[in-house]
């Protein structure tokens, strides 16, 4: 008979908290099939789960006269899967193939005097020395009516433990007890559909970040891979000041996040700058057009040199041998240039000042310079009339149409950066990023498990000492976390082989840097000898980095 005892609105009461708070859904559903089995007295219970409307799997069952309690896939050797498509054109169907093939609620007094196909449950039956007799079945649907698996109670008892019927007040009370295992479903299938779409997008984000660079296209998918194995040699430390440290299923998730989000403020930052791979470039190298001065000026020496001797100015071999000697020097004041615009070679104040003395030379510029621009370009021309006619120029110039808003591209005072390839308005515009990046994740409505995303994210530009960006943060006041985000970034970056403002650097010359940070206050101590001392550094390198790179390493060395 139906148990409507107190204990059993203890257990639906039982089971309306489980839903909000049970996150394995295999329990949830096992909880909810035990209470409806309890309430209709049924000896035995099964529940079928349907697959994107096409496999149907035994996921539970229990046979309470025969101690049988089986759960997932120790149920496959019972009840192999039942692809749907399979049963439309068969001539019997099992109950449970008819219930989800035709949405059918089966209710039978004796299942054996239908016309069903009763293989499964004579098979059971004989397995098991068992006899079932009273049978309810019906299908689960969720609100959008697609079938999500199939209730399946037998032997219904009374209170003498005699075999009776389900009755149709019982039928009724059950679809209503079993309906939470369709709410249970839909929430978990929610759930997982709105994580699928948020981590989708993230990916979408980080991955049209890298696209706007063909140099970076690597970055922000390989830092989660870097910040993972170093969290995960953290929590394993059981000594230092590391042994407490600990993340839980948020932590980790949330971590995950932030690592694939901690540059999405550089889809603002323009490509040239990211891309900067010498201090003239902006879409292009410009060396090119400093180049072509320089020819103007070997083809003027040349002129002059013809032009005098045809005035017999000065004897043949003098006039050749200034005319070789200026050649000469435009030669190598073009490789000094030149040299100069590569940011790897650090500038000295001789450097400058000979720079200064080679754009001084000039050249007779003829054609219009204000033809062929934009609208923008001629608006920045104050002078357009001296632009107009042909005039004496610098070889290397700094003009003010060169000045765009808050960057300078002016040829000489880019040249003049001492080191890198960046002008300090473009490295504002970089660090910029961070801030950005802080702002959109701020906009975005994270959940509150995801609450730390801003701060793990935001913080991997900061250094322990306090002096890095965007606050100033010292190591005190970062977590853990933010401090391994910091690593992650410093070590991709220093190991990518895609940069076109430097060469890809071996494993020993990336870890001497670190190990300087380590010791200048940049990157945190404890954390840097967990990622030498479990060798996070190579667990990265023999899957990511080229081979090239991976050297012979001696740990003591960078301790």
């Amino acid at each position: 008979m139906p148990d409507f005892s107190n204990n059993t609105l203890a257990n639906m009461l039982a089971l309306c908290d489980a839903l909000n708070t049970e996150s394995d859904y295999a329990l949830l559903i096992e909880k909810i099939i035990r209470v409806a089995r309890r309430y209709c007295s049924a000896d035995g219970c099964f529940y079928f789960s349907v697959k994107d409307n096409k496999f149907i799997n035994l996921e539970y069952l229990r046979v309470n006269s025969l101690n049988i309690d089986r759960l997932g896939s120790e149920n496959m050797a019972l009840f192999p899967s039942v692809f749907l498509p399979d049963i439309k054109n068969k001539a019997s169907k099992t109950p449970v193939e008819h219930c989800a093939f035709n949405r059918e609620i089966i209710n039978s007094s004796n299942i054996f005097n239908t016309d069903f196909d009763t293989s499964f449950l004579s098979g059971f039956d004989q397995k098991f020395n068992y006899s079932t007799v009273s049978f309810l079945a019906f299908p689960l649907t969720d609100r959008k009516n697609n079938l999500i698996g199939i209730v399946q109670f037998i032997n219904a008892q009374d209170n003498n433990g005699k075999i009776i019927n389900f009755t149709d007040n019982v039928q009724r009370n059950l679809l209503s007890i079993c309906q939470l295992i369709s709410i249970s479903i839909e929430n978990k299938n929610l759930r997982e559909s709105y994580a699928q779409l948020l981590e989708s997008f993230i990916e979408v984000l980080a991955r049209a970040i890298d696209a706007k660079s063909p140099y970076t296209g690597a970055h922000c998918q390989r830092v989660p891979i870097i910040a993972r194995l170093l969290a995960t040699a953290a929590v394993e430390e059981d000594e230092g000041k590391l042994k407490n440290f600990d993340m839980d299923a948020d932590d980790w998730y949330t971590l995950h996040i932030a690592s694939w989000l901690h540059d999405c403020g550089k889809i603002t930052t323009p490509e040239y700058i990211v891309d900067k791979a010498t201090k003239l470039e902006t879409i292009h190298n410009r060396i090119h057009e400093i180049r072509n001065r320089f020819e103007i000026l070997r083809r003027d020496a040349h002129i002059e040199y013809l032009q005098k001797r045809l005035n017999n100015i000065d004897s043949k071999q003098h006039l050749q041998a200034e005319f070789v000697a200026r050649v000469r020097q435009l030669e190598d004041d073009f490789r000094f240039v030149a040299h100069c615009n590569i940011g790897d070679n650090a500038l000295s104040d001789d450097d400058v000042t000979r720079l200064e003395k080679i754009s001084q030379q000039q050249f007779t510029r003829y054609f219009n310079r204000m033809l062929g621009l934009s609208w923008a370009e001629n608006e920045a021309v104050k002078d357009k009339e001296l632009f107009s006619h042909p005039a004496r120029e610098n070889l290397l110039q700094n003009r003010g149409d060169q000045v765009l808003g808050p960057y300078n591209l002016g040829e000489l005072y880019n040249l003049e950066v001492r080191q890198g390839t960046i002008t300090k308005e473009e490295r504002n515009k970089i660090n910029e990023h961070i801030v950005i990046t802080i702002d959109m994740l701020k906009a975005l409505p994270f959940p509150k498990e995801l609450s730390k995303v801003v701060e793990y994210a935001g913080a991997h530009h900061e250094r322990v000492d306090g002096k890095g960006y965007p606050n100033g943060l010292t190591g005190d006041q970062m977590s853990v976390p933010a401090k391994i985000m910091a690593i992650a970034d410093i070590f991709e970056a220093l190991t990518a082989t895609d940069r076109p403002y430097k060469k890809p650097k071996k494993l020993s010359e990336v870890l001497r840097i670190m190990q300087d940070m380590k010791n200048t206050g940049h990157i945190d101590p404890d954390l840097y000898d967990v990622f030498i001392r479990r060798r996070v550094y190579m667990d990265y390198a023999e899957q990511y980095l080229d081979k090239k790179q991976i050297d012979e390493i001696h740990e003591e060395d960078y301790l």
